[in-house]
């Protein structure tokens, strides 16, 4: 009779462009809603700057990362195109160092809260609205994380179909033949 032992066959797909251009897909879509929150979140700091002790500071904080996450959905479009005609090592150094900066820039989130934040508000109603900018700022740059993963995919990717070239044979040299052809001798 039967022992109670299950078979589970578990298959690995081998990642492909594809999935990495979804999985960049879903952070553009995130980054691109956060955009929009933080531009809302700006308009309502502008118009109600006066209630506010530094808006100068919470304004130079958005236009900080309003643009950085604007470039990072630019660079995002431009590997998602690139890796579906041919995998390159920038695209991988490209996102990872999108998300090593992502880890860097929370110590700026942090500045924002003890400086804007964590004290008393001369208009205490603007505590919501700060606190709002604040974790959409650090809750973006923690979801660009994710893009460590998709690099390590394109890695995987790189790695099992596109082994180093062979070389030409016409093209390797001998290496007397190497620095006469670096070096052109002169002619007597």
């Amino acid at each position: 009779g039967p022992s109670g032992v299950v078979e589970v066959l578990v298959t690995y797909e081998e990642p492909t462009p594809q999935d990495v251009v979804e999985q960049l897909g879903a952070r553009k879509a995130d980054a691109l809603n956060t955009l929009e929150m933080l531009r809302a979140q700006r308009a309502n700091v502008v118009e109600a700057s006066s209630k506010f002790e530094n808006p100068n500071a919470v304004l130079e904080y958005l236009d900080f990362f309003i643009p950085a996450f604007e470039e990072v959905v630019a660079e995002l479009d431009r590997i998602s195109a690139a890796v579906v005609v041919r995998v390159q090592r920038t695209h991988i150094d490209v996102l990872r160092q999108v998300a090593a900066n992502c880890r860097t820039e929370q110590r700026r989130c942090l500045m924002f809260r003890d400086k804007c934040i964590n004290r008393p508000l001369p208009h205490e109603t603007m505590r919501p609205l700060l606190n709002d900018i604040s974790v959409t700022t650090r809750d973006q740059l923690t979801a660009f994380f994710d893009l460590n993963s998709a690099a390590a995919k394109l890695e995987r990717i790189i790695n099992t179909t596109q082994p180093e070239p062979e070389p030409d044979p016409k093209r390797v040299l001998g290496r007397r033949q190497l620095f006469t052809s670096l070096f052109k001798l002169p002619k007597d």
